[in-house]
């Protein structure tokens, strides 16, 4: 079976690739945890609808029975009042210090549930098991887990690194178009930051990802988690600017998300992100202009706009501001230096950000 370890290590854990993999969840656990004495699996209605049968028959026959906890959909799950009800239901049904908290859901639910695993009792196991592209190539792995503020996204959170993460490539065939999209934004990401063969191979396979063929999906979940695996060992907790790399297109992307919520999904402010990063970069020489279209280009195939939405200047500048990359008053941008190569990480002055954005008729 393929995995890739996060080596973090008497934390380190598995991350599980593979088509089909749902079914075997429930014996994973038991391998990695066997300390496990329940398991709670916190997810949505329409998750536990699709796939919820599978995850059940696969815990049950490993002996543990499957306790849901159910929370919502997409960001709503993300806040401090969610937080207080899951933990209060955990609190009502006896999970004690040695049960599990099984994120099945997509990144949404991973924050959640990652977040209530790390101050549940001071913190029980946490096993990721994915269901959207952004969260198997991306959010479920490396130990972040936060929920929204009313003044920005993810203000409220710790580091909960998980047991382990299976991801069955096989259960994206369900996900919305849009949601798809929204998950192969992160996937360019990550070909523009760190390898310009996985962006190579996005170009060229991106009808099949789009179609949700197992075949293509596997093979870049596996790539990315095996990228951000090396970030993570690298710089867990985000403090030697090595991890920072993966918030490229993250600082006006979040901005542009909590302005626009609740329609706007994470990767398609991302993708908003990268093309106003990569922007900045072009004009600081930092990056050509022919990789910049490049990249343009890409996004627009996989049905992701670069353009900023009709948005106030003021608003911008008040919640990219109030993002919790910002150091000392500056706001830090992730730019990129080309298709694969390591990319900047610098603050940058307001004035420039104001001129960049007027550049794209925000005012």
């Amino acid at each position: 079976m393929w995995s890739v370890t996060v080596r973090l290590g008497e934390r380190s854990y598995p991350v599980y690739v593979a088509p089909g993999l749902i079914s075997g969840v429930g014996s994973l656990i038991a391998e990695r945890l066997p300390s496990a004495s329940g398991c709670a699996v916190v997810t949505s209605e329409n998750i536990w609808g699709l796939h919820g049968g599978a995850l059940a028959n696969s815990l049950e026959a490993a002996g543990f029975k499957a306790d849901i906890v159910l929370v919502p959909d997409g960001e709503e799950a993300k806040s401090w009042g969610e937080t207080a009800r899951l933990i209060g239901e955990l609190l009502d049904r006896g999970f004690d210090r040695r049960s599990t908290l099984i994120a099945f859901g997509g990144g949404a639910v991973g924050d959640l549930a990652g977040f209530a695993a790390a101050i549940y009792l001071r913190g029980i196991d946490l096993v990721q098991v994915p269901t959207t592209l952004l969260a198997q190539v991306d959010s479920a792995i490396g130990g972040k887990a936060a929920v929204n503020h009313p003044m920005g996204k993810n203000l409220i959170g710790a580091f909960k690194q998980p047991g382990l993460v299976v991801s069955d490539p096989e259960l994206l065939a369900s996900l919305p178009g849009r949601e798809l999209r929204s998950g192969l934004s992160e996937v360019v990401k990550y070909g523009v930051i760190a390898d310009p063969e996985l962006f190579r191979k996005v170009e060229e396979k991106g009808d099949a990802l789009q179609d949700a063929e197992p075949g293509a999906l596997t093979e870049v979940v596996r790539r990315c988690a095996t990228i951000k695996a090396g970030y993570v060992e690298q710089d867990e907790r985000d403090l030697e600017g090595i991890r920072a790399a993966l918030n490229y297109g993250h600082t006006l992307g979040h901005a542009v998300e909590t302005l626009s919520a609740p329609w706007m999904r994470h990767g398609e402010a991302v993708a908003i992100g990268m093309g106003f990063a990569g922007r900045v970069s072009v004009g600081l020489g930092l990056m050509k202009e022919g990789e910049l279209e490049r990249q343009r280009d890409l996004l627009a195939s996989l049905g992701l706009e670069t353009g900023i939405p009709d948005l106030k200047l003021v608003e911008i500048l008040d919640a990219i501001k109030r993002d919790k990359k910002v150091e000392g008053g500056s706001v830090r941008f992730v730019l990129p230096t080309g298709i694969g190569t390591a990319p900047v990480i610098r603050p940058i002055d307001e004035t420039l950000i104001v001129r960049e954005l007027g550049r794209e008729g925000v005012g």
